[in-house]
């Protein structure tokens, strides 16, 4: 199928200013400045409103002791902790919080220390003080030994985004993932081929009386109510990303033999959770190994999916089922939109934006955080990677939504604004003051896309996209239109 010249000019045009469609907020106005949504879908714009309002919230003040922050932990104490933060951050930083996380992600690397065997503060207060709800001394204190793969790959997803080398660069980032890579690992006995052999308890001082935190300084796992772990389906798959994660920082500072040394320790940890942690008869992955040496399920397994570590599609199909049956916690539930939209369950993606907005928990921090990038990375498939100077977006409807506008999402050094005026047409406006590659994704395999072949893909789970790569000049508006 060709298009004629001046329909590819019409396609190209900016959407606001076609024909029947003024229903559209005029994306492309530079008077607009405000991150927001607009869309048909009405509840849609209500969740996210109250989730961008909350989020700000908690927002901390510049001149506290521990520099730029926001609440990232139980409501009201004032603090923020690894695992929180690494969840929330990509959410913050759309919400305009990117000197927060780099503030915060840069406290949590700087306190790395042998004295507490390579962990860092689990949780930090504004007064720039680990959190004395978890911390007593260096050797008496609450620590969950993902944190620091989360922390790690958090960082990453953060370069990717914004483009901020500290992230990668900044020497206290470099020691703190080299400590963690290394010594952390050899120090908790969590290598690949020794973790299952590892105790519950590590590293604990004997000679402390009644220490307030026995046996928690070192949790194998982020479930913190089953007691006797040893180690769990939850660290090794935090533990895979992080390794992996770093392996890519490495290459991007031009270290690829290091970079495939530690993309090979990762995958010793895919290996060892996909060949021994699954379940053939409930068709299930272990969640736990005890002290008693028995596996055992339990949880939701929202860890393996979330940190990519699940190999085989009907495996991730599986999850995804026992994801939407079990019941769960507020905080888990916080991750399940932007994961049910990311392997195309945009039905319960959406559905899980609604349940998140309803709880009753629904001031947790980290709800509003989940939600924003729910909607903008999810239903809107906004991704960033500035390796390749792209930005990705992919509407993903249900029945509810039949189009939506986000303007003004900080990405890179500057901002964009979009418009999906459906499943198969969408607006890209750069509000940057660089060139970007935007690519243009749809759902489907289509022939064509604004008048050129479109390129084909698959993800994980064998679903077909087509997309198109477009150079967009700072300033420029842009669309593309998919066509069968």
């Amino acid at each position: 199928m060709k298009l004629s010249y001046l329909s590819l000019i019409l396609v190209l045009s900016c959407a606001c200013g076609q024909p029947g469609q003024e229903k559209y907020p005029d994306i492309a106005d530079a008077a607009r400045t405000s991150f927001c949504v607009a869309s048909d879908d009405t509840t849609l714009v209500k969740i996210f409103d109250w989730a961008v309002s909350n989020s700000n919230r908690y927002v901390g003040e510049d001149s506290d002791p521990v520099g730029p922050w926001y609440e990232a932990a139980l409501p009201n104490r004032q603090a923020f902790c690894m695992r929180d933060v690494s969840h929330q951050c990509i959410g913050e930083e759309l919400n305009g919080h990117g000197r927060q996380n780099a503030n915060m992600m840069g406290k949590f690397v700087e306190n790395i220390s042998e004295s507490k065997d390579y962990c860092t503060y689990w949780e930090i207060d504004r007064n720039n003080l680990p959190a004395s709800a978890d911390y007593v001394s260096d050797q008496d204190f609450w620590y969950n030994l993902n944190a620091n793969f989360d922390v790690m790959n958090a960082c990453y997803r953060l370069y990717l985004w914004t483009g901020n080398k500290v992230y990668i660069n900044d020497p206290r980032f470099e020691e703190f993932f080299r400590l963690s890579a290394n010594e952390y690992i050899d120090r908790w006995q969590l290598q690949a081929d020794k973790i299952m052999e590892r105790p519950g308890v590590m590293h604990e001082d004997d000679a402390r009386v009644d220490p307030k935190f026995k046996t928690f300084r070192g949790l194998p796992s982020y479930e913190e109510s089953v007691r006797g772990l040893t180690v769990t389906g939850d660290l090794i798959a935090t533990i895979y990303r992080g390794l992996k994660s770093y392996a890519q920082i490495q290459r991007l500072g031009g270290n690829e033999e290091a970079a495939r040394h530690y993309e090979s320790k990762a995958e010793e940890y895919a290996r060892l959770y996909n060949a021994g942690w699954w379940n053939e008869e409930t068709q299930n992955y272990y969640a736990y190994k005890l002290e008693n040496e028995n596996l055992k399920e339990g949880g939701c397994n929202v860890f393996p999916l979330w940190f990519g570590i699940v190999d085989k599609p009907e495996r991730i199909n599986r999850l995804l089922t026992i994801l939407s049956e079990k019941e769960t916690n507020v905080e888990s539930m916080s991750y399940y939109p932007k994961i049910f939209y990311k392997y195309g369950r945009q039905d319960m993606g959406y559905h899980y934006l609604k349940e998140l907005y309803a709880n009753e928990r629904r001031d947790y921090p980290e709800v509003a955080s989940g939600v924003i990038e729910g909607i903008v990375c999810g239903l809107a498939g906004v991704d960033a990677d500035v390796t390749a100077n792209r930005i990705t977006t992919l509407p993903r409807f249900t029945d509810a939504t039949h189009w939506v506008s986000i303007e003004n999402i900080p990405v890179f050094s500057g901002k964009i604004s979009i418009l999906h005026q459906s499943a198969g047409s969408s607006t890209f406006v750069n509000k940057s003051g660089k060139e970007l590659i935007w690519r243009a994704m749809f759902p489907g395999n289509v022939a064509m896309i604004s008048g050129m072949d479109a390129k084909h893909t698959n993800d994980e789970l064998g679903n077909p996209f087509s997309y198109l790569d477009i150079v967009c000049k700072p300033g420029e508006t842009k669309t593309a239109e998919a066509y069968k």
